[in-house]
């Protein structure tokens, strides 16, 4: 049972979803006449298939925190993560679009158009059902680095003969490798437990399960965390490039530079790594810069949901304030930084689940068990973005309903 336990589960909420999925009304069909249908704005309809998301990974989490306990070995561990990515696959339907999006940024590529600017609409099957799936608007430009995007085209270049559906799949069955490989990696560094920790965590298998790319740049930077207990620069320069995938990554570069500094460590090599990947980066990602500045930043809106910015920023500020001070009654040097992370989640104003991958191989290898509670609160917390795309963006009264429930996911640490 502790092999398949998460799996089973996953795979009895799968089979309820397809049910409620067949009973769709009416007025859906074109959603669900898409390649993967992604339950956007459905209303009701569409809070329903959340609510049957929710209560399934809220059941997986029992067993997954049972796990903790008593972890597998880390190839059980390994096993037990692949089951239940196999049976997210079969969750239908999605509840994001991104990865829709990650098609289209391939398919741009191999066709020679630039993705970090707007395209008009195309005759291209893969950008018009990306563009479809993002209406009314078209895909958004691509915020991920040149590494994804040759990732993406080298995908898109391999599987487009085999239809849309085999392109999609692709991406996510990418991801669910990747995210047994950061299981794998995690285990290396802090054995089953830290293993089970990352790749059996039930918000972290639908976010790779629904193919985002936050698996493949935690990958790499768990990579090269491991290269660099042997050779500090070539490691540290490895953590660095993985913002070559998604710029996040910076962060996992600078902290891991600040501790060598901080633990009063030789930090000459690792400074030297982080340095050079990081130029590597910033000149690899110069269309992405450009795009960035031209197109995002000046049409960029602020709008925050499902978060603790939903109440305002001075409660953010507040809260954040609080969620700091607790860094005095905490010792472990990884637990000070799993703090520090979990208040500078507060400053992501929609923090969607597959975030819950940058936190995740933090608290991995924290002691303190507030510390830990904490995070898997808040990452359980950010299931509730999905609900306003399921079911429309909800009301002033909604909004706040959700921003509270997600600031008591720091009860554990604040209280």
């Amino acid at each position: 049972m502790k092999l398949a336990g998460i799996a089973i589960v996953i795979a009895l909420g799968a089979v309820a979803s397809r049910l409620l999925l067949a009973r769709a009304p009416l007025r859906f069909a074109v959603d669900l006449a898409q390649p993967l249908p992604v339950a956007t704005e459905w209303g009701r309809y569409g809070a329903a298939m959340w609510l049957v998301l929710a209560a399934t990974l809220g059941a997986a989490c029992i067993i997954y925190v049972l796990q903790l306990r008593a972890p597998l070995s880390i190839a059980g561990t390994l096993v037990a993560a692949g089951l239940a990515l196999l049976a997210a696959l079969w969750w239908l339907p999605l509840l994001s679009s991104d990865v829709y999006a990650y098609a289209a940024y391939g398919e741009m590529a191999r066709l020679g158009l630039n993705p970090y600017v707007h395209h008009a609409a195309a005759s291209d099957a893969l950008i018009a059902a990306a563009n479809w799936q993002w209406r009314p608007v078209t895909v958004p430009i691509c915020v991920y680095g040149p590494a994804f995007v040759a990732l993406a085209r080298a995908l898109v270049t391999a599987c487009s003969p085999f239809g849309v559906v085999a392109v999609l799949m692709s991406f996510r069955v990418i991801s669910c490798l990747a995210l047994v490989a950061c299981g794998y990696l995690a285990g290396i560094l802090g054995g089953a437990r830290a293993a089970a920790f990352v790749a059996c965590n039930p918000i972290a298998i639908f976010a790779a399960a629904e193919g985002h790319n936050d698996s493949l740049m935690v990958a790499v930077v768990l990579l090269g965390i491991v290269i660099a207990r042997r050779a500090p620069a070539i490691g540290a320069t490895v953590v660095a490039l993985a913002a070559a995938i998604k710029l996040p990554a910076l962060a996992a570069s600078l902290a891991l530079a600040a501790d060598r500094i901080v633990s009063r460590r030789d930090a000459r090599a690792v400074l030297g790594g982080t340095i050079v990947g990081c130029a590597v980066v910033v000149i690899g990602s110069r269309a992405l810069i450009a795009g960035l500045r031209a197109n995002l930043a000046p049409h960029g809106h602020y709008v925050a949901l499902a978060s603790v910015q939903a109440l305002g920023i001075p409660v953010s500020v507040l809260i954040a304030l609080a969620v700091l001070l607790r860094m005095r009654t905490v010792h472990a040097p990884l637990d000070r930084w799993c703090v520090l992370a979990l208040a500078a989640w507060i400053a992501i104003p929609n923090p969607y689940p597959w975030y819950a991958l940058w936190l995740l191989p933090i608290a991995a290898f924290a002691r303190d068990r507030r510390v830990v509670a904490t995070t898997l609160a808040v990452t359980g917390a950010a299931l509730l973005r999905y609900l306003p795309d399921a079911a429309a963006l909800p009301n002033l009264p909604a909004s706040l309903a959700l921003g509270a429930i997600a600031l008591t996911a720091y009860a554990p640490l604040v209280l």
